[in-house]
C-alpha cells in the first residue's frame, strides 16, 4: 500500500516542527507555501538556516527534510479557493498552520467537502491551540467553524501584531504531528487542545457540532472567493 500523503498548508512556525516530527513515519510530505525565508523567521521556524534567507520556504524545507530521509514534494503556491481541490487531490491528511483565519476557514471548508482529515493549529504570544477533524467519520463531526465563527480580518491579534515564542510553536507543532499520526491510525479525536505556554499546560475541551454551522448545512457550502478575502490577497 502506498504511503499516506500529508499536505502542509504553511511551512512556518507550526509547519516546520510538525513536518520535522513526522520524518521517519513512512509518510509522503507535501509542503505548500508561497513565502520566502526571512531573517526574522529563524528563531522559530526550525527547518531554516542563515543561508536560506530569501529562498522559497517550500523548497528550503523540502531540501532539509529530504536530507533527514523524508519523501517530500515542494509546492510554491498558496491555498486558494480556485485550486483548493487540486491541492487536495491524492492527499490523506492536511496539517494546517497558516497565519490567518481566512486561510484556516478555507482549508476547513475544502477538507470537509473533499472528505480529507485535517489538523488545524494556531499560536500567538504565549498561547496556542490545535484541533483534529475527521469529516469521513461523520458528516456531523465538529469542525473549525463549530469552534470559531467567522473571524473578520484584523479582529484578533496575530503573530505580526504581538509576536510568538519559538518554544510555543515548537510544542504546538509537535502536538499537531501527534494528532496527525493518530488520525492516520484511525483514532477519533474531538477535543480542542489549548496550550498555555507560561504555565506549560495543555488542556482539552470537548467540541460539539453547532446546529447553525454553515458546513453542516444540508443544502451544501460553496467555496466562494469572497468568503476568504485574506487568503486571496
Amino acid at each position: 500500500m502506498a504511503n499516506p500523503r500529508v499536505l502542509f498548508v504553511g511551512v512556518g512556525g507550526l509547519g516546520c516542527p510538525a513536518a520535522r516530527a513526522l520524518v521517519g513515519e513512512a509518510l509522503e510530505l507535501v509542503l505548500l507555501d508561497d513565502d520566502v525565508v526571512d531573517e526574522t523567521n529563524l528563531h522559530r521556524q526550525v527547518l531554516y538556516e542563515d543561508e536560506d534567507v530569501g529562498r522559497p520556504k517550500a523548497l528550503a524545507a523540502a531540501e532539509r527534510l529530504r536530507a533527514l530521509g523524508a519523501r517530500c514534494e515542494a509546492r510554491e503556491a498558496r491555498f486558494l479557493p480556485n485550486d483548493a481541490n487540486e491541492h487536495l487531490r491524492g492527499i490523506d491528511l492536511v496539517v494546517e498552520g497558516s497565519d490567518n483565519f481566512a486561510t484556516k476557514f478555507l482549508v476547513a471548508d475544502a477538507c470537509a467537502q473533499a472528505g480529507v482529515r485535517v489538523v488545524h493549529g494556531g499560536a500567538v504570544a504565549w498561547n496556542g491551540w490545535a484541533l483534529a477533524v475527521d469529516p469521513r467519520r461523520s458528516p456531523h463531526a465538529p469542525c473549525l467553524r463549530c469552534v470559531f465563527e467567522d473571524v473578520p480580518d484584523g479582529s484578533v491579534p496575530t503573530c505580526a501584531d504581538v509576536g510568538v515564542l519559538g518554544p510555543v510553536v515548537g510544542v504546538l507543532g509537535a502536538v499537531q504531528a501527534r494528532l496527525a499520526r493518530a488520525l492516520l491510525a484511525g483514532h477519533a479525536h474531538d477535543p480542542l487542545l489549548h496550550y498555555r505556554g507560561l504555565e506549560g499546560r495543555l488542556r482539552s475541551t470537548r467540541v460539539r457540532a453547532r446546529h447553525d454551522c454553515p458546513l453542516h448545512d444540508p443544502h451544501g457550502f460553496a467555496l466562494v472567493a469572497e468568503r476568504y478575502v485574506s487568503a486571496c490577497g
